[in-house]
């Protein structure tokens, strides 16, 4: 028995001097806003947004260009006893019908979009750090309950120890002690684990990998301002304006059909030279306008296909948005519910405190049995744990409700590669924009 008691004290100790080390070594980050300022410095490097922009601007200058005209150059007849003919010409497309001031419509709407979608880009960003850091938070309040219930355990294993060099116990009560003892250890390795995994996953948001960050706060906070957020988000209107610029590009979209439904003609200009076997030239400016045939392809699909597909778009849009404000009710109840239960379980772990020390000071002076003692400390471990998950449960919820009120959701925010998807997405946008301009 003594060896066993022996080992745990040397077990503790080792975990006390990590913990001095982890705290001596950890990088500060000592609030949400100061790991968010090290992500932004660390993907201010990619320069997503500054290259947006630039094909944004691209595209907008792109819209304005005339079509190029084409330059012809025909001879008739090669021999000197032949009547020659040079033909020049240029032919050069006309906007009857106004595609290019569609084009640059087209152009404007999506530099629009592009500026709200990186507003909306920021907010995502600051959502995925924010989760990151609360999961490392939740953490590192999980560690700190199994580092005082290792304190009471070896407390409770100390006065066994006592009780049983007096003859007042016996060796099976000892090992009970010690079988605590033991598994509140191993809990509280597991629980370092998980603080430092969840340190990595923050870390690499800012391309490092370290396990030991020192958040300033020692208990959780509880998301108290995402009510107020939420309904900032909701104010600024990100998703009614994004989704009001998507209607305004289709109606464009069927404009621009429209006018290609129309016969825009090309203007040709040019000069035709006729030589003759007997040295006589002529000379003669030459004058016309191809006027293409609409007979067969006038768009008469295309643009019906259009405004069904405008109809389904503006459906769907109207939905989200309604089942967006539903959601986030339900998010924001969810929350306040969780505060209650929060609070409740805060007064039942003060008594419960209260009754362990009791018990423990009982089962000293030899009034209890160990038993008394264990099942008091495993009611106050359960109440802290349990109110620990309240407080992770009420960080899922505010982060819910947060993520909907800028278009996205918890699901998106809380994948471990979620930055480099949010990334992706940009990246997307532009070669979309790009293909747009190209297919013009």
């Amino acid at each position: 028995m003594s060896l066993y008691f022996t080992a745990f004290i040397r077990l503790g100790l080792a975990v006390g001097i990590s913990t001095a080390l982890q705290s001596t070594f950890a990088e500060n980050v000592s609030s949400f806003e100061s790991a968010f300022a090290k992500v932004q410095n660390y993907q201010a490097q990619t320069d997503i947004w500054q290259q947006q922009q630039q094909i944004s601007d691209f595209n907008v200058r792109q819209s304005k260009l005339w079509q190029n005209p084409s330059l012809s150059i025909e001879q008739n007849g090669f021999g000197n006893n032949q009547d020659q003919e040079l033909s020049i010409a240029i032919s050069q497309p006309l906007d009857v019908f106004g595609q290019r001031k569609i084009n640059q419509a087209l152009a404007s709407t999506s530099a629009q979009q592009i500026q709200l979608q990186q507003q909306i880009w920021n907010a995502q960003s600051q959502l995925i750090v924010k989760f990151a850091w609360s999961q490392l938070a939740i953490a590192q309040n999980e560690q700190s309950i199994y580092a005082t219930q290792l304190k009471l355990s070896k407390s409770n294993l100390d006065s066994a120890q006592k009780r049983y060099q007096a003859g007042s116990i016996a060796l099976v009560d000892v090992e009970r002690a010690q079988i605590e003892a033991l598994e509140i250890q191993r809990l509280y390795q597991q629980a370092l684990l998980k603080q430092q995994t969840a340190a990595r996953q923050l870390s690499n948001l800012w391309g490092e990998t370290t396990s030991q960050i020192a958040l300033n706060n020692s208990v959780t906070p509880w998301p108290e301002q995402s009510q107020n957020l939420v309904e900032r988000n909701l104010s600024e209107g990100w998703l009614q304006k994004l989704y009001a610029l998507n209607i305004q590009q289709a109606n464009q979209q069927i404009e621009h059909l429209k006018a290609q439904a129309r016969p825009n003609p090309t203007l040709n200009m040019g000069m035709s030279r006729t030589k003759s076997p007997t040295d006589t030239n002529d000379t003669a400016l030459v004058l016309g306008v191809d006027i293409p045939l609409n007979i067969f392809n006038r768009q008469q699909y295309a643009i019906p296909m259009a405004q069904k597909q405008q109809i389904l778009l503006n459906h769907q849009q109207q939905r989200e948005l309604k089942q967006q404000v539903l959601d986030i009710a339900n998010s924001i109840h969810q929350l306040k519910g969780l505060r209650t239960q929060f609070d409740a379980t805060g007064s039942q772990i003060g008594l419960a405190e209260k009754v362990q020390n009791r018990t423990l000071q009982g089962f000293q002076a030899g009034k209890f049995a160990i038993t008394d003692v264990q099942q008091t400390t495993k009611q106050l471990q359960d109440l802290r744990l349990s109110q620990m998950q309240i407080l992770a449960q009420a960080w899922q919820s505010a982060l819910s409700a947060e993520a909907l009120s800028i278009g996205t959701s918890y699901e998106e925010i809380s994948r471990s590669d979620a930055y480099s998807q949010l990334n992706k997405k940009a990246i997307e946008a532009s070669q979309t924009l790009i293909n747009s301009a190209s297919a013009q």
